[in-house]
């Protein structure tokens, strides 16, 4: 079903739409910006994202398409490890 989808480019009316459910986070209850939003999408919808997602993270990583100072949204890096990479260029450098 999938494929056939992505074959033809269409995506169903029905997967676009969300619920969207206000969370309380903090207090008071009566200030709008104490809330944050929870959106609830058709399950269908979302396993294809994941297999979209996957097959081109794949394709990214099989093809070195990305150079290896990429941390952003790559699996197992962070900001955290780049400015680990950073701090041991300088240190090198220095």
């Amino acid at each position: 079903m999938f494929r056939q989808l992505l074959s033809i480019a269409h995506v169903p009316e029905d997967w676009k739409q969300a619920v969207i459910t206000p969370v309380h986070k903090k207090s008071p209850t009566n200030i709008f910006t104490n809330y944050r939003p929870i959106s609830d999408s058709c399950v269908s919808c979302k396993l294809l994202e994941r297999i979209v997602i996957k097959k081109i993270y794949t394709h990214i990583n099989d093809n070195h398409i990305l150079c290896d100072d990429q941390h952003g949204f790559m699996h197992g890096r962070s900001t955290f490890t780049n400015l680990l990479d950073y701090l041991n260029d300088v240190t090198c450098n220095i």
